[in-house]
């Protein structure tokens, strides 16, 4: 019979990652936005925010000003980010005298969105390993993947399937803890977490776009 130790798991330094679904209409509307401006060079070179990033993707536009048009994003953005503020604060309030923190003590927590861009990638694009400044939290969320993708991961003899994954790589290692997690790109589906957790995405060889949107965000 297993003894009463009054076990508690309390994890205050493990870095977490919250996984939404964005609504359908919401990533055909994104997807709609992007594409009209992908149709004009002239745009396409204005946005172009390259310079601002660590990968070697073929198309990287900036577009903030277009996501604080589009209501359905941001209220998702803030749900998601607020969701995932409370949930960290929620976990270690269960745990002994811990006090609530000051950022988190207004109820109406607010979020602002600092920066938000696209990346359309195609075969042989990759980002290095990083991780994003001037904010508390980094985003990510799958637009498009090309049509041969789900084949190709398939066949993947990697001993991690990484094509054209997201990977988050953190140095430490121990029993029940991974140092290096991938994420498959899914279509619809969105991941947030602590901006200053490196990260990295692997280049693959189906033709076609693999598009994503990137949002970092912090507590106004």
């Amino acid at each position: 019979m297993t003894s009463d130790y009054d076990l508690k798991l309390v994890a205050p330094f493990s870095p977490t990652i919250i996984k939404a679904t964005m609504p359908a209409s919401m990533v055909d509307q994104l997807n709609a936005r992007i594409d009209e401006i992908i149709k004009r060079k002239d745009e396409v070179a204005a946005r172009d925010w390259s310079k601002h990033l660590a990968g070697v993707v073929s198309t990287e536009i900036r577009f903030t000003d277009v996501i604080g048009q589009m209501p359905e994003v941001t209220d998702f953005l803030y749900d998601v980010a607020r969701t995932y503020a409370y949930r960290c604060e929620n976990a270690l309030m269960h745990y002994g005298d811990y006090q609530r923190t000051e950022e988190l003590e207004d109820k109406k927590l607010q979020i602002q969105i600092k920066e938000g861009w696209i990346n359309d990638m195609v075969a042989g694009d990759y980002n290095p390993a990083h991780f994003h400044q001037g904010c508390l939290f980094s985003s990510v969320g799958f637009l498009r993947v090309p049509p041969g993708y789900e084949a190709e991961f398939q066949a993947d003899k990697a001993r991690q399937n990484t094509a054209g994954c997201l990977q988050f790589i953190d140095s430490r290692s121990a029993v029940g803890v991974r140092n290096l997690f991938v994420v498959k790109p899914v279509m619809g589906e969105f991941y947030l977490w602590p901006s200053w957790m490196l990260h990295c995405v692997y280049p693959f060889r189906s033709p076609g776009v693999r598009r994503s949107i990137a949002v970092n965000l912090s507590l106004a």
